[in-house]
């Protein structure tokens, strides 16, 4: 019994020792009213992006809040800008002791009238995206995690190795919208559909829902004999009278296209 309550006092010393080792770190950095793109760098620090509009921002601004080593510096964050374009980066000792668990966030907050002129780009080895503001474009890659999308914007790009991307309410895409994943599910709904539509899964399931009243030019396919592709649009063979051309590939999945309820 002695041994057991010497060997739980000392994992408790090094848990205690553990989190006095760490520390909240918040910062804000107001960006320049003449943006016009916003590329957000977050390296091998685990992080959620979130991009927002705030009809009461006067000025777009980025707002950070992590849990970081109280070795590290203070300052983490890291924005640098010329007036029209700015990059976001931040940097964090790395820590095994928090790893997947860090408590890490970067809000950028935009202007709405700003917003629907700007170009976001965000770069992650592991993180989610939430992207929830009216952008021009959106232009988002991570090696580990998911694409959270509403809003709407003229053209959308993703790219994510192991991910899954997904609208949590219809949006509107006016040009063109593009999503690849190696490991993921692909679930997007549309409330205004974009004239080119482009959506890849290797290891997933593909789930399309286009609004009324089409027509559709839809090119869907699945790699596996045992996988089923669905269609259940408005179709013609003549790009010039579709609504919208789309492609849907999944390696080992289903692939549904069906209206928007």
């Amino acid at each position: 019994a002695a041994v057991l309550v010497l060997g739980t006092v000392g994992s408790l010393a090094t848990l205690a020792w553990g989190i006095s080792s760490f520390r909240v770190v918040t910062d804000t950095t107001t960006l320049p009213t003449t943006l016009r793109s916003v590329a957000i760098d977050t390296g091998s620090v685990p992080v959620a992006v979130r991009i927002t509009s705030d009809r009461d921002a006067r000025e777009p601004r980025v707002d950070m809040r992590m849990v970081n080593s109280t070795r590290a510096g203070s300052d983490p964050l890291s924005v640098n800008t010329d007036g029209t374009t700015a990059q976001v980066t931040i940097d964090a000792e790395e820590s095994p002791f928090l790893d997947m668990g860090r408590a890490s966030e970067i809000t950028l907050v935009l202007p709405p009238e700003l917003a629907r002129r700007l170009t976001v780009t965000t770069q992650q080895e592991v993180g989610v995206v939430f992207a929830e503001a009216d952008v021009d474009q959106l232009i988002a890659r991570t090696d580990e995690g998911a694409v959270v999308l509403s809003g709407s914007a003229r053209h959308i790009e993703i790219t994510t190795s192991h991910g899954d991307v997904h609208t949590r309410e219809p949006i509107s895409v006016s040009e063109s919208f593009r999503a690849v994943t190696q490991d993921g599910d692909i679930n997007a709904d549309f409330g205004g559909a974009p004239k080119t539509l482009d959506v890849q899964s290797g290891n997933g399931d593909i789930v399309l829902a286009l609004p009324r009243p089409g027509p559709y030019v839809v090119d869907a396919t699945t790699g596996q004999e045992w996988g089923s592709t669905v269609v259940r649009v408005p179709l013609t063979r003549e790009r010039e009278d579709a609504a919208a051309v789309v492609t849907a590939r999944s390696e080992s999945g289903d692939v549904i296209v069906e209206e928007l309820n």
